[in-house]
């Protein structure tokens, strides 16, 4: 593990390593899908199925992510992540537009995802080994920074391509930034000790850490809780959709900035407060309050006038409870699962959590097809403040009131 007398790295610092990680999905889901969709003969749902491409990978890390935990090193299996997924992107833009590439470049889209879901793994188990418990809450507010203030580097690409129409220049000013994150590795201690043990050894003692979760009350427990519907934010889902905007009176010309570059800064400034107040309160106090703030957003929304001004407000409103709610979920699982095995145990409780995220997605946009968007938004925050409440009851109940326990056996 790291040096107990050194001093932790400062939390910005996880900022920087994370933004790989959320940049290069707004990267595809925003700058390549724009530039493609000029070809007209390429159709919403080839770009569509090429942006899935990006996300299955994250659907499957669990079944990888022991390979971090046992083999090698965090920060080698960092490096060798961002410059995969560095090359995958710059790659993207030398493909030349046209239906008959969709393949190359949906693979390329693949093998990005791929490679980013090692900068994630790698990541978030140098926060559990290296972040002392008084940390974690900025630690995990500044890797979500990170995560959702991607959304800003697609933005910010997809205008440079508007202003030089130059194709290849976005991937390559997104690449090399990117790649250069890794250099902040070396302001940080290395994840595992010098003195590894072997691979079976590392196994078994990774069995035992993943039997933590499974066999004991508080795991149990914990991933119960990451099945709650909590700070999902699937409205934000539709919140570009044609039928919302025209209901909202929103310009065309304004959906994207609000809902990209916009809603990334809202995002950001939510992940840091979600920070702080993780390191306020108890962090299990912090995820429920800020799932109740995102709620709120929701029903102040569909209260509001149908007018432009109510649309940028709420939507930054709602994006910055988004925030919220990504870090302190990360600082609440982070308390958790202590330091063996972490980036399983972590990807296991994250993987949970994805599922009422999957389907709030799903139900939102059925209720909305069916009884309307002010409808929609009653139905997302309700389903927000239910789990908050469960999760408040549920803690009361039967978590331990200790500051800092883990999973690990």
């Amino acid at each position: 593990m790291s040096d107990p007398t050194r001093r932790p790295p400062p939390p910005f610092l996880y900022f920087i390593l994370f933004l790989p990680f959320g940049a290069t999905t707004a990267f595809v889901s925003l700058t390549v899908v724009n530039i493609w969709s000029q070809d007209k003969t390429i159709g919403e749902a080839a770009l569509g199925a090429m942006v899935a491409m990006n996300i299955l990978p994250h659907t499957f890390k669990v079944l990888w992510a022991p390979i971090v935990d046992t083999v090698w090193n965090g920060r080698a299996w960092y490096i060798v992540g961002n410059l995969v997924s560095s090359a995958a992107i710059l790659a993207t833009g030398f493909v030349p537009v046209s239906k008959g590439n969709m393949g190359l470049l949906t693979g390329l889209v693949l093998l990005n995802g791929f490679a980013t879901t090692f900068v994630g793994m790698t990541t978030e188990a140098l926060m559990a080994h290296v972040c002392p418990p008084e940390q974690r809450g900025m630690a995990a507010g500044w890797s979500q920074a990170g995560n959702v203030g991607g959304g800003i580097v697609g933005a910010l690409a997809l205008s440079l391509f508007d202003w030089t129409g130059i194709v290849s220049l976005p991937a390559i000013v997104v690449s090399v930034v990117l790649a250069m994150c890794s250099v902040v590795l070396l302001a940080l201690p290395p994840i595992h000790p010098i003195d590894r043990p072997t691979f079976i050894e590392s196994a078994k003692e990774l069995g035992r850490d993943i039997k933590g979760i499974f066999w004991s009350r508080l795991g149990i427990i914990a991933a119960a809780l990451s099945l709650l519907p909590i700070g999902s934010g699937a409205a934000a889902n539709l919140f570009g959709a044609e039928k919302f905007v025209t209901e909202w009176h929103v310009p065309q010309k304004l959906v994207g900035p609000l809902n990209g570059a916009v809603g990334g800064v809202a995002a950001m400034l939510g992940s840091l407060v979600g920070g702080l107040l993780s390191n306020k309160i108890e962090k299990k106090r912090a995820y429920a309050l800020s799932g109740i703030a995102l709620a709120l957003a929701a029903f102040a929304m569909a209260l509001g006038p149908r007018n432009t001004a109510s649309y940028v407000v709420w939507v930054f409103g709602y994006q910055f409870a988004i925030g919220m709610c990504y870090a302190t979920f990360t600082a609440f699982v982070l308390d958790i699962i202590g330091k063996g095995a972490a980036a399983t145990k972590y990807n296991l409780l994250a993987s949970l959590a994805n599922i009422p995220i999957t389907l709030m997605g799903r139900w939102d946009g059925r209720v909305s097809e069916g009884y309307g968007h002010g409808s929609m938004l009653w139905f997302d925050g309700a389903m927000g403040i239910a789990g908050a409440a469960v999760l408040l009851v549920i803690a009361a109940i039967a978590l331990p009131r200790r500051r800092t326990q883990s999973v690990s056996s």
